[in-house]
């Protein structure tokens, strides 16, 4: 029985579904195979972009570097063609930078200032190294070193007015009063007065300060046991000059003008050392 059913031939029914099923099967099998083509045709893309984006990077880089050292040529090149003045050349001013003090910057002795004080305000002077009014620009100077307080007194006096003169100190300052021959190391504050017609008790009073006999004082940065200033100062003279000036009543009155004189810078300064931040050094005192 069974060996006949095995032998028995498919019908036609069953010959036509085997075809539609082999159709189905081949159409199938087509797709997958193109599918799959598809994917490995955008692999093959991917793989070919990447490798372009990687040449292309590469070759930007290769060029950046190489535009990098010509600039890097031409720059030493031009450097090499600068005249590079003498370091041991003491008065030379070096290659002029944002920060370079050139020898207009800095103050020169002789200079005089000249200071009106109003009569119902306080007038102030300061001496500093990057800040004031007088700009030293000197490594031996604090900014704000010494500041100098004028006050005019007596306002009411219709014939000649007084003054007080306070002076403060960040720095190391020596100070010689009118009249006295040695400079003598000034406290953190000191106070005097100007006048003719006031008397002030225990406190320092002088009749005038004029050219012959000013207020002279030094600023520098250190004192040695000698008294003096170990590096190199500042010399100032601080006088007076009568004036007369009409007040509201219709009389002249005598006044003051102040004028300050720098005199002297020693041993002077170093423009060849002076420092990144245009600060100057003084010049080297023989002997230490």
């Amino acid at each position: 029985m069974i060996l006949a059913e095995v032998m028995k031939p498919y019908s036609t029914e069953q010959i036509r579904m085997l075809e539609e099923r082999m159709n189905a099967y081949e159409t199938w099998v087509f797709v997958l195979v193109l599918i799959v083509a598809v994917l490995v045709l955008v692999a093959v893309m991917q793989r070919l972009t990447i490798a372009k984006l990687k040449s292309l990077e590469l070759f930007k880089s290769k060029s950046t570097s190489k535009d990098g050292n010509i600039l890097s040529n031409q720059n030493l090149a031009f450097a090499s063609e600068i005249s590079v003045p003498d370091i041991h050349t003491i008065t030379q001013t070096p290659i002029h930078s944002a920060m370079t003090v050139q020898g207009k910057d800095l103050p020169d002795p002789g200079m005089v200032f000249k200071y009106i004080v109003p009569l119902n305000k306080n007038k102030i002077i300061t001496i500093g190294q990057r800040e004031g009014n007088v700009i030293t620009r000197s490594t031996e100077v604090l900014d704000h070193h010494l500041t100098v307080d004028i006050e005019a007194l007596d306002v009411s006096n219709l014939e000649i007015l007084s003054y007080s003169l306070e002076f403060r100190r960040e720095g190391k300052v020596l100070i010689q009063f009118p009249g006295s021959k040695d400079f003598h190391e000034m406290g953190v504050k000191e106070k005097f007065y100007i006048s003719k017609a006031l008397t002030f008790e225990g406190e320092s009073c002088f009749e005038t300060l004029d050219t012959n006999h000013p207020l002279r004082f030094r600023i520098g940065s250190r004192i040695g046991m000698d008294g003096k200033f170990k590096t190199g100062y500042f010399e100032f003279h601080l006088f007076t000059k009568d004036v007369f000036e009409k007040t509201d009543s219709g009389n002249k009155r005598i006044e003051k003008n102040f004028y300050l004189k720098l005199v002297k810078i020693f041993p002077g300064y170093d423009t060849a050392g002076q420092t990144k931040e245009g600060l100057v050094p003084m010049l080297g005192r023989f002997g230490g």
